[in-house]
């Protein structure tokens, strides 16, 4: 772990590759750990990486789960804050050849970790160096080593709480 953390502080921001189902939690609960890390993009204090397989996911979950239009232009707004990146390939046994896109993209990105919720991802545990991690977990590491707590607090002041 301590590698790293070297790694985390040498940059100025973490660059992550969220879950779909990250994504799906982040605009339906909007004190989850997931909107947290959706603001954070937005507010340019991470960076949220995507490939356009995942993008094209992203998008079908938009136009089949959302229909409030507020929910719509808030996804908009994230992923007009992402950057697309080349998948990058390496060889790793996962039960869900779906989730593979999102090691693709975090190792073609450079990806600080993975953020899922989904067990076929956070078994395999770490790929290439890269730690594939819960939200809960992902956001402690954000706030050890980027200060993400002073964020969330601005967040919840600008919507009225936490003052």
């Amino acid at each position: 772990m301590s590698g790293y953390r070297v790694l985390l502080k040498s940059r100025n921001s973490m660059r992550i590759v969220i879950d779909t189902n990250i994504l799906i939690d982040g605009f339906q609960d909007e004190y989850s750990v997931g909107a947290k890390f959706i603001n954070a993009a937005i507010d340019h204090k991470i960076q949220a990486l995507i490939t356009p397989q995942i993008l094209k996911e992203y998008r079908l979950i938009m136009r089949r789960l959302i229909q409030d239009s507020d929910y719509h232009d808030r996804i908009e707004d994230f992923l007009a804050h992402t950057q697309e990146v080349r998948p990058g390939r390496i060889d790793v046994v996962i039960d869900d050849q779906e989730d593979l896109k999102f090691i693709e993209c975090a190792i073609g990105g450079g990806a600080d970790m993975i953020i899922s919720s989904d067990r076929h991802l956070l078994d395999i545990g770490e790929v290439g160096g890269i730690p594939i991690r819960t939200p809960q977990e992902a956001w402690h590491v954000y706030e050890e080593e980027f200060g993400g707590s002073s964020a969330w607090k601005d967040f919840a002041a600008s919507l009225g709480i936490g003052k």
